[in-house]
């Protein structure tokens, strides 16, 4: 057995379990170990330029986001975060949520209702008006008598204020063009935000002269018209 030195390369290499070795056999080891080495060098050369672009573009896109742009990309992150937080959480045992209250993200964590359903649910609450009863839920699209009657054991309904109905010849009930913000939150459907609004819209187009003109107030759709309608005088 014998060593050989190969003196071109930075390094010894010993081969051992080998007979005495030829002339051709020991130029065939050198162009072997030549192309090995050459391999590793291109190898690295290319994951250096692979690396050195991928740096450059990542500073050059750093470079086009202004701080402003990444504080407000930051914030809505870390909202959708929250969010899917708050959806993964799961229900506790004597845990309840009230649907004329509750956010989409809360709505979600019901069973089988997901993103689109939760989102109707607040647009119905929104356009008719809370919901009376758990029933209620029904006339929002997607909801069934099976998913009602699966969701109602995770839900509560607080009682809501309920006003004398007006009839014909009757004067009961709060007057649209009279009552003042906080006697208009007592309706159904009428939060600060829309009471302040028919407010303001009386005062700067006059009294309501029927109920159809409520629904030039944002927020009043017909649903939530009918229900005030029922409930009120002009």
């Amino acid at each position: 057995m014998r060593c050989v030195r190969l003196s071109r390369l930075s390094h010894n290499a010993c081969f051992f379990m080998f007979p005495e070795l030829t002339t051709q056999e020991r130029q065939a080891l050198y162009v072997i170990a030549l192309l090995i080495a050459g391999g590793a060098v291109a190898r690295h050369l290319a994951v250096r330029e692979e690396t050195d672009s991928w740096l450059a573009y990542s500073a050059e896109a750093a470079d086009s986001i202004g701080a402003g742009d990444g504080s407000a990309l930051l914030a809505r992150v870390e909202a959708e975060v929250a969010k899917e937080r708050i959806r993964s959480m799961p229900l506790g045992a004597d845990e309840k949520i009230n649907p004329n209250q509750a956010s989409p993200e809360q709505l979600d964590r019901l069973p089988r209702v997901g993103p689109a359903l939760a989102e109707r649910i607040v647009a119905e609450r929104e356009a008719g008006g809370p919901f009376q009863s758990l029933q209620d839920l029904s006339r929002v699209s997607g909801i069934g008598p099976a998913m009602l009657k699966q969701i109602t054991p995770y839900l509560e309904l607080p009682d809501l204020p309920q006003l004398p109905r007006s009839g014909p010849g009757m004067s009961s009930g709060i007057s649209i063009n009279l009552a003042t913000a906080v006697e208009l939150e007592t309706l159904p459907g009428i939060g600060p935000a829309i009471a302040g609004r028919i407010v303001e819209y009386r005062e700067k187009n006059g009294p309501f002269v029927s109920f159809s003109d409520l629904e030039k107030v944002s927020g009043i759709g017909p649903r939530l018209r009918e229900r005030i309608e029922a409930l009120a005088r002009l």
